[in-house]
């Protein structure tokens, strides 16, 4: 897919982050979450990007941080209410993404009624893994995705088990919010979900096509 932009380096330019919550029923359910009739999404700004070298900063007002791998999806074309059967000629390519999660805060804004920015939008809360183009991935509905945390397998989960398909989640985004060249949707983690803390090792990966690793520093506060 011929681009303007290096598509390889979409996270130095794209500018929103889509994430889809509850897309694999397994996890939804190990949240006590109902199953969603309709996709589940929330936005991310693209401060939230960290690549490997750099770490994971958990927040200063977090006590519970959790991860979540999942299969991230890059747009390389503008779609606006884009029909299903269209919809993988969107797609440019694929990313591992982490959703870091500050799951004490978003518990207190569920509580509250209150958006989830602070749990979920927070700087380093989407490590992300190389681009990979699509023609290597010819099915992405047929991937493994898994995550350890110092050497312990936490997640491990087929994208086979997504309760909406990609697809249909980039038709259902794009006729609400119009999608543009090097976007990134995260489409949902399977279960397993649990808490780092500073000084800790993620390693993530797509079997037989990529892996990742960041560590987990602690924010401190300006004095």
């Amino acid at each position: 897919m011929a681009s303007s932009k290096p598509l390889a380096k979409f996270w130095e330019w794209g500018r929103n982050i889509i994430c889809v919550g509850r897309n694999y029923a397994e996890h939804a359910k190990e949240m006590k979450n109902a199953l969603p009739s309709e996709p589940l999404f929330f936005l991310k700004p693209s401060s939230a990007y960290v690549r490997e070298g750099n770490p994971i900063i958990k927040p200063y007002y977090c006590n519970n941080l959790h991860h979540e791998v999942e299969l991230g999806v890059v747009i390389g074309k503008r779609a606006h209410a884009v029909s299903q059967k269209a919809a993988m000629d969107c797609v440019a390519g694929y990313a591992l993404c982490l959703d870091m999660t500050a799951r004490d805060t978003q518990a207190e804004c569920k509580k509250k009624g209150l958006p989830w920015t602070l749990a979920k939008g927070f700087n380093t809360s989407c490590p992300i893994s190389d681009f990979v183009p699509k023609e290597k991935i010819p099915d992405p509905h047929k991937l493994q995705i898994w995550l350890k945390v110092n050497g312990e397998l936490r997640q491990e989960g087929e994208t086979s088990s997504m309760i909406f398909s990609i697809p249909y989640i980039i038709s259902y985004i794009s006729e609400i919010i119009t999608l543009e060249e090097g976007d990134l949707i995260l489409t949902g983690s399977p279960k397993g979900v649990s808490a780092v803390q500073e000084h800790d090792e993620i390693q993530a990966g797509i079997n037989g096509v990529l892996s990742m690793q960041f560590k987990v520093a602690q924010q401190s506060r300006r004095s």
